[in-house]
């Protein structure tokens, strides 16, 4: 999720004229892997496997959309839109790793 924060701030300091896309684009790239690397991890386990695959599905649309959009600026304006939905997966992804929002039973005394 760091990563994917760290995208927003590269493609807003690159919209501004603070410096090119290039790092955006690199972020970008990794970011790829990295969610690739929960997913194999993710199946591994036997745990979040569909949160997982939405989120490295999410991120690789946002991939192709960033790349098909350098050349078609409409599809390109689906690439800031996707950027929301690779938001939201990744923060719902985290938030069933770290077990946030699960109600659990009280342990006996």
């Amino acid at each position: 999720m760091a990563l994917v924060v760290t995208q927003f701030f590269l493609a807003g300091a690159g919209a501004f004229g603070a410096t090119s896309f290039d790092a955006h684009k690199t972020v970008g790239s990794l970011l790829v892997v990295v969610v690739l690397l929960g997913l194999l991890v993710a199946a591994l386990a036997r745990r979040h496997v569909a949160h997982a695959a939405i989120f490295f599905g999410v991120t690789v649309l946002q991939l192709v959309l960033g790349t098909v959009g350098a050349d078609e600026p409409w599809v390109g304006a689906f690439h800031g839109l996707n950027a929301i939905a690779v938001m939201g997966a990744g923060g719902t992804y985290a938030q069933k790793v770290w077990g946030r929002g699960a109600v659990r039973e009280p342990r006996p005394a």
